[in-house]
């Protein structure tokens, strides 16, 4: 799926500088030495034979046929401090099982935009409902990414599934679904709905819970305000995936506690007057659209 960078959906903001950044602390050397990938005699090897070529050192071990290319990846996820690739959330989120691809690479874009834009502007909040009009415009699959790459630069991070209609974040990170939003607004749960995600430091997970019978009943509980008012303490950046416009008013709500929203819209399925009706009902209930992208394949 490609995902096109974010469009600016409201260009008023000044844009104070990014916070956070890579920490180069090891050297990929050191990585794979320590991990026993390499010895030191093709440490010193792969070195001469980078530089003879102009390649890098994780290049020059690849063509030496002394590392994997799945070597490389982990030992750039410990460098950069990233959480180790693996294939246990089924391919997805992309920005972490493969963090070196174009799609992950589109979604740090978006991720870096919206930092400037929102999560850190004077005029933004920590809060981000991520809304789009139809079902399979890759609403889902955006905000798992984008918290997997808040998370990864360090912002501690929680992805609300909110979505009670049709949820996909505790398959997309293969999590117990037996408690979360639905049963904490439910007053059936408390801070156990969250879901540390041990392989991505940072991040946490409030998966659905279980599908209601009243979602919109039980987002008009005070529940929902206290749960971001506790939520606020505890995290940097709180993103909200919601429901599809077309299943209901659902996203009103959310979108409405959380002030601001990010608008998916999909190349093939997403007209031009369904985003243009989405944005008018996100102003008329004071939601602010900071931003837009694009999925779909090319």
């Amino acid at each position: 799926m490609q995902v096109s960078k974010m469009a600016d959906a409201d260009n008023r903001l000044e844009k104070p500088p990014i916070t956070g950044s890579a920490d180069r602390h090891l050297r990929i050397g050191d990585v794979l030495r320590r991990d026993a990938l390499i010895t030191d005699f093709q440490c010193m090897e792969i070195a001469r034979y980078a530089e003879s070529l102009r390649l890098r050192f994780g290049e020059a071990a690849i063509a030496l046929g002394l590392i994997k290319e799945n070597d490389l990846e982990r030992a750039l996820a410990v460098q950069f401090d990233m959480g180790l690739p693996d294939d246990s959330f089924g391919g997805e989120p992309v920005a972490f099982t493969l963090p070196r691809s174009q799609a992950a690479e589109d979604y740090r874009s978006i991720r870096n935009a919206l930092v400037l834009r929102w999560f850190k502007h004077p005029q933004g909040a920590k809060t981000l409902a991520v809304i789009s009009a139809g079902r399979k415009d890759g609403r889902s699959v955006m905000a798992a990414n984008l918290a997997v790459c808040m998370a990864q630069v360090g912002y501690r991070t929680l992805l609300i599934d909110a979505d009670m209609r049709s949820p996909r974040q505790h398959l997309l990170f293969d999590l117990n679904d037996r408690m979360g939003l639905s049963t904490y607004l439910a007053g059936h749960s408390g801070e156990g709905a969250f879901h540390e995600i041990g392989a991505i430091p940072s991040l946490s997970v409030m998966p659905v819970g279980g599908i209601p019978p009243n979602p919109q009943e039980l987002l008009l509980r005070p529940g929902l305000p206290r749960l971001i008012e506790q939520a606020r303490e505890q995290f940097e950046m709180i993103l909200f995936d919601t429901p599809a416009a077309e299943a209901g008013s659902d996203y009103q709500i959310i979108g409405a506690h959380a002030v601001g929203a990010l608008m998916v819209t999909h190349r093939e399925r997403t007209r031009t007057r369904t985003a243009k009706k989405l944005l008018a009902h996100c102003r008329d209930f004071g939601i602010r659209v900071v931003g837009s992208a694009m999925t779909g394949a090319d």
